[in-house]
């Protein structure tokens, strides 16, 4: 698969109703591409019985070139799951179909894209800081490790950094 460089940048702000200012994160198709899936992976394991998992390979699917799109999405359910071992309370996040879901974006969700943007863009200090925030000081080598395999499939790294 060609890389999934920068192109096409939309704006996404983080909506946190204790800030009055609302910070902007340009995203790249892949990266809007990415939370989109993510959110659907995190509402399957808040609401199992949605099948919202089923949700997000199919947009992978749709998203990506065959025969990438289920391999992207199920690597992506395996950096979640990995997240969600490293942090000690619930992830907040936006669900697909939300009305500020285009729009906005959870802290939880920034550091998340942060962390993925530090290992494309081959940033380790960035990748790790945020990994550190969205996995709240908890072990983040197992997820910085899927993070990493996703990229080495969409080829924005051709070798591993990072251990589980």
């Amino acid at each position: 698969m060609p890389r999934s460089g920068p192109s096409d940048t939309s704006q996404i702000f983080v909506y946190d109703p204790g800030v009055a200012e609302r910070a902007p994160l340009d995203l790249d198709a892949f990266e809007r591409s990415f939370l989109g899936i993510a959110r659907d992976i995190i509402a399957s394991f808040d609401a199992p019985q949605l099948h919202c998992w089923m949700t997000a390979f199919l947009e992978a699917e749709r998203i990506f070139p065959a025969p990438f799109g289920a391999t992207i999405a199920h690597a992506i359910a395996i950096s979640i799951n990995a997240l969600r071992d490293g942090r000690s309370s619930p992830f907040a996040y936006f669900r697909t179909g939300d009305p500020l879901a285009d729009l906005a974006m959870t802290r939880q969700e920034r550091y998340l894209l942060l962390s993925l943007r530090g290992i494309r863009r081959n940033d380790p200090s960035t990748a790790r800081a945020n990994a550190l925030l969205v996995c709240e000081g908890g072990d983040t080598m197992g997820f910085l490790a899927a993070l990493e395999r996703l990229c080495l499939i969409t080829g924005d790294v051709s070798e591993c950094q990072y251990q589980p």
